[in-house]
């Protein structure tokens, strides 16, 4: 397997690139001691060079003012390259390679969802449009139309780098169990990076376990595709930071045994 960051090619907005532009849209292999994970500034063109589909052109998001910037939407996260990875059915089982109907969401702001729509209408065929929806979803805000038309209506949930709100954990793993489908087949895959912290990450296993989610499997990746077991402490909470950006973790949730037997 590919190192993630040999997948990402970044060109600037700029068409003048000073030298300090040129090394740090450099592949992250020259940069092994401090692997990037995150790729791109606002309004960025970014290759995602797929072995299935060639190259994909992503823009970045180019936020207005510090509230959207907060949103961090104008970069490409490690996370969401190893999510395409999955999504693009290079690590999928047999049964699951095959065309999807998907719903792409993400909070309900115009410069987000206008630069997703962006995106997909560049690399979607036109013959598959119409399997494609774009939709701003605000975690824990199940009362809009969008949320009562697709309550249990998933059975796939994919999300990359969603974790890094603590506050914002019981909000999420609220919308993921309503839109999940009731069947017992229903999974979400959850990869994020570690360069929030790990604290981070397993305070939302631990809420999600609360709210009746059960972790199926879960295990931890290196950006060269070395697997390791979990672990939600390590080093006893000062895990070297360079060292950690360079890991992800993912992980398989489905509904807990007492949710299952109720549907």
């Amino acid at each position: 397997m590919q190192n993630l960051t040999d997948l990402i090619r970044i060109i600037p907005l700029s068409e003048t690139l000073e030298p300090e532009d040129i090394f740090a849209s450099a592949p992250g292999f020259l940069f092994t001691d401090d692997l990037k994970n995150q790729h791109g500034d606002p309004g960025d063109l970014i290759i995602y060079k797929s072995v299935v589909y060639g190259d994909i052109e992503l823009r970045t998001a180019d936020p207005n003012g510090e509230e959207e910037r907060n949103l961090f939407s104008h970069y490409l996260w490690n996370a969401g390259v190893l999510m395409a990875e999955r999504v693009s059915g290079l690590r999928l089982p047999e049964e699951e390679k095959e065309i999807w109907s998907v719903v792409i969401s993400d909070y309900p702001a115009p410069v987000v969802l206008s630069n997703i729509l962006r995106n997909v209408k560049k690399n979607i065929p036109d013959s598959l449009s119409e399997r494609v929806v774009v939709e701003g979803h605000e975690w824990g805000v199940l009362d809009d139309a969008f949320a009562r038309d697709n309550r249990h209506s998933f059975s796939r949930i994919v999300a990359a780098d969603c974790y890094w709100m603590p506050h914002q954990h019981e909000n999420l793993v609220q919308s993921m169990l309503h839109f999940l489908s009731l069947d017992h087949s229903a999974r979400i895959l959850a990869i994020a990076g570690f360069h929030t912290g790990r604290a981070k990450l397993a305070g939302f296993f631990d809420e999600a376990e609360a709210q009746g989610l059960a972790i199926e499997e879960i295990y931890e990746e290196d950006c060269d595709g070395v697997r390791r077991e979990w672990q939600k402490e390590k080093d006893g909470g000062k895990e070297n930071v360079t060292e950690r950006k360079r890991w992800l973790v993912t992980a398989i949730l489905r509904r807990a045994q007492s949710d299952k037997r109720r549907s």
